[in-house]
């Protein structure tokens, strides 16, 4: 329970700060998958909580702009300059 608090008051920090210093509005919170298995959030702040294995335990990520960020069972997600979320489809196995 106390890490779901630290980490709810730090990006609720975090959020903020962003806001004050970028024009562009989170897409999502990153966090490393081994906390995102033990906190199980789907959604903080309005925002999809997604595992990514680029975050250091215990640390999240606020998402702003395109490209790669998260993973859900479909795959990896990315994110295009509009805000929306799209897993890539797996290429063909070459026979």
């Amino acid at each position: 329970m106390e890490l779901e608090i630290e980490m709810l008051e730090n990006i609720r920090a975090a959020h903020e700060a962003h806001a004050a210093e970028c024009e562009q509005t989170p897409k999502a919170v990153l966090f490393h998958p081994g906390n995102h298995g033990l906190v199980g959030w789907d959604e903080v702040l309005g925002l999809p909580v997604l595992p990514d294995e680029r975050v250091e335990p215990k640390r999240f990520r606020l998402l702003c702009g395109s490209g790669q960020g998260g993973y859900c069972m479909e795959g990896d997600v990315f994110w295009d300059d509009e805000g929306r979320p799209y897993v890539l489809e797996p290429e063909p196995e070459a026979v």
